[in-house]
């Protein structure tokens, strides 16, 4: 996930003005689903990667705190572009301490909406109950005023209209009742009536306890509310910090990426043992014909946008990049994109992560993980592809196997310098079909086929220099996109 500066999001954004449409405005509320959207590892796609940039903006737009993280960290990224490796390793313990979070936010927010639902319902309980003790209060109200009038009309000497003096200069009507009930006449005339009124001012008084209960209990709840609302916001503000240092570091690591893999092993290990499987299946070799047209090399994959041929989208952090990161499922199948014969594989790294070279021990190149080297004829030319971050152990194939266009090859994974799932991939003309068996004989171990490594293999390719063999074909001119 990506988290520039609003300049840089600009300029992502008018690079791209002439190709993509305008894209609408994003509604931000949802912060939760936002954040767990843009922190959570996974692959986005070029505009999510956008939309992200532009959540991280509004964020820290809202808090002050994410905003004065975020100028820390981007203070440090001359620190972090002179010691990529180290802080590539740190990104994959900052996913662990992002995962964590995120399930410690979700929890959260469960509780959140608990609460949410237990303050409605408390609220109505509240209501119905005020609601209740407002018409008993009228009542009772109502049956006072009756019997201070029953009793006034009742009673005309002097005597009793002292005694209702004395009643109602009581203090309040429980002092009344407790005048009245000393009055003899007022208890014989009206006795049954009292009764059932002081039994209704108890139930009241009953109902008006359990009211400053349930009022209390509701402030309770949305006190607890707005605290475990404040321990989320903080929560998100973390993690939010804690994915765009990530993305500083991926960001850089994708611009350091290319010259870090053309320091690795340039030449297969074991060259003279291919080429001796080679000469031993010489036969086979001059049979094989020609596919007609290209295979999609990923069964269910699709090109990238982000990852694309020559340069990462601006918003992946730009960056050279010499092929496409075909984006696919954990364990897809990667399949021969013509017919040919396998050079190579490369087998045993485990799940990958930022940073790791794994590959080279095991006779590839470097942070490609599990690998796959191809030799094919493709209508009248002569191709080598690779097939980078494959799925430990998911190899069907080994070097010198004929395949056909479309068999399967291996699984997809994400071993080596890999975040996620996906298989980098790249294609090579290496002239015309007629020289395939000749080309497989005598391969020199360059797995790069001839046309270079790191920055400088921009200058040999094909698109550049009019097909001239060897170069590198851009995949999105042969499959579109």
């Amino acid at each position: 996930m990506k988290h520039k500066a609003a300049k840089t999001i600009l300029a992502a954004l008018l690079a791209f003005a002439v190709i993509l449409p305008v894209q609408a405005e994003d509604d931000f509320s949802d912060v939760t689903y936002w954040t767990e959207l843009c922190t959570k590892d996974q692959s986005l796609n070029r505009e999510q990667r956008q939309s992200c940039n532009a959540f991280m903006e509004y964020m820290q737009d809202q808090s002050s705190v994410l905003s004065e993280r975020v100028k820390e960290i981007d203070a440090k990224k001359a620190e972090i572009s002179s010691n990529i490796l180290v802080y590539a390793r740190k990104v994959s313990e900052y996913q662990a301490q992002a995962d964590a979070m995120t399930v410690e936010i979700n929890n959260l927010t469960a509780e959140i909406s608990e609460l949410n639902t237990d303050i409605g319902i408390k609220e109505k309980t509240v209501s119905e109950h005020q609601e209740e003790i407002e018409k008993s209060e009228a009542e009772i109200s109502a049956a006072k005023g009756k019997i201070l009038e029953r009793i006034e009309s009742a009673q005309s000497t002097m005597r009793l209209n002292q005694y209702l003096d004395i009643l109602m200069g009581a203090n309040s009507f429980d002092d009344l009742m407790r005048i009245a009930s000393g009055l003899k006449d007022i208890m014989l005339y009206d006795e049954v009536t009292i009764k059932d009124l002081s039994s209704s001012v108890d139930a009241l008084n009953q109902e008006k306890a359990k009211l400053q209960t349930e009022i209390t209990e509701l402030a309770s709840k949305k006190e607890t509310l707005a605290s475990k609302k404040t321990e989320q916001v903080t929560k998100q503000t973390e993690l939010l910090a804690l994915s765009y240092q990530a993305q500083v570091i991926e960001d850089e690591f994708r611009r350091q990426k290319v010259d870090l893999e053309a320091e690795g092993n340039r030449i297969a290990g074991d060259i003279e043992a291919i080429k001796k499987k080679m000469e031993e299946i010489a036969e086979h070799l001059r049979e094989v014909v020609a596919a007609n047209g290209f295979t999609f090399p990923i069964v269910g994959g699709s090109l990238s946008t982000g990852g694309g041929t020559w340069h990462y989208a601006a918003s992946f952090g730009g960056g050279v990049h010499l092929g496409n990161d075909i984006q696919c499922r954990l364990g897809s199948d990667a399949v021969a994109i013509g017919n040919g014969v396998v050079l190579k594989t490369a087998d045993g790294c485990g799940y990958g992560y930022l940073g790791n070279g794994c590959g080279v021990g095991n006779g590839g190149t470097w942070g490609g993980g599990n690998q796959l080297y191809l030799l094919v004829k493709i209508n009248g030319g002569l191709y080598a592809c690779k097939y980078i971050h494959l799925l430990a152990g998911s190899f069907v194939v080994q070097k010198g196997d004929i395949v056909q266009a479309g068999q399967k090859l291996a699984k997809t994974g994400s071993s080596g310098n890999s975040t996620g799932p996906h298989c980098h991939f790249e294609i090579y003309y290496l002239g015309n079909a007629d020289n395939f068996a000749n080309y497989a004989q005598n391969w020199d171990g360059d797995m790069a086929f001839g046309c270079g490594w790191g920055s400088a293999a921009l200058a040999n390719t094909c698109d550049r220099n009019g097909n001239k063999a060897p170069c590198r074909v851009r995949p999105e001119d042969v499959y579109g996109g």
